[in-house]
């Protein structure tokens, strides 16, 4: 009886890759049969969130162009002088559009709008709010900073407001920004009868390196009073 061997064949490299993409094909549809149910779930929640993002984005784009344009309308009656419709107005935009820029920067138009009338002690309160949701913005917590300072020495308050404006020289971006709100810190530690502070204060101004001129004049100048005064 004779013997026939039969050679073992070598799978081509095609071949190879199509059994796998078989395999990979058959693995897939056992995988579906198990879990599709879940997956289309899961795919459903995913199209769901996306839908309500882009309805969140759109409702709050849509709020804050209206109360921008609140706004708008509030700040033009403040150009106006016209503080008695602006301060309601302002009032009305915090609290029907909480949340947007426009109610942020409200609340500091309502700082303005308290100076105008002669309520320093109202105004700090609604800076202070102001540079509560100022958040990172740098600049917005800046011009909060000294509208409170303001308020405070406007109120007789010179301590707090000497602190206010040693605040803004900490938040100020340049020398001379830094010179101007350290000039009004020790202008407010002289009232305040703190003098000895307000010598160190002039004292750091004069050593800003890159203040103008004018600002290290009158630095000096406050403290050649002081020296002038100690002489016998």
């Amino acid at each position: 009886m004779s013997t026939h061997l039969v050679k073992h064949q070598k799978m081509t490299k095609r071949q190879i890759k199509e059994d796998a993409l078989v395999t990979a094909a058959f693995r897939a549809t056992e995988v579906w049969d198990r879990h599709g149910r879940v997956i289309l779930i899961g795919l459903g929640a995913l199209v769901l969130v996306a839908i309500l993002s882009v309805f969140v984005m759109r409702t709050r784009a849509q709020s804050e162009e209206r109360a921008q344009g609140e706004l708008f309308r509030a700040v033009l009656s403040m150009a106006q002088n016209d503080y008695v419709t602006a301060g309601p107005m302002l009032k009305e935009l915090i609290d029907n559009s909480a949340g947007t820029n426009a109610a942020r920067d409200a609340t500091r138009y309502l700082g303005d709008v308290s100076m105008a009338q002669n309520k320093p002690g109202e105004a700090a309160t609604w800076y202070r709010k102001y540079i509560d949701k100022s958040g990172g913005d740098r600049a917005a917590a800046l011009a909060g900073v000294w509208g409170l300072a303001a308020a405070h020495e406007n109120n007789k308050a010179f301590t707090e407001a000497a602190a206010a404006y040693g605040d803004a020289a900490k938040r100020s971006g340049t020398d001379n920004e830094r010179g101007r709100a350290m000039l009004s810190q020790a202008r407010c530690h002289l009232r305040a009868g703190q003098n000895a502070k307000a010598i160190e204060v002039y004292q750091a101004v004069v050593a800003l390196p890159l203040a103008e001129q004018p600002i290290h004049d009158a630095a000096n100048a406050r403290l050649g009073e002081f020296q002038g005064s100690a002489t016998p």
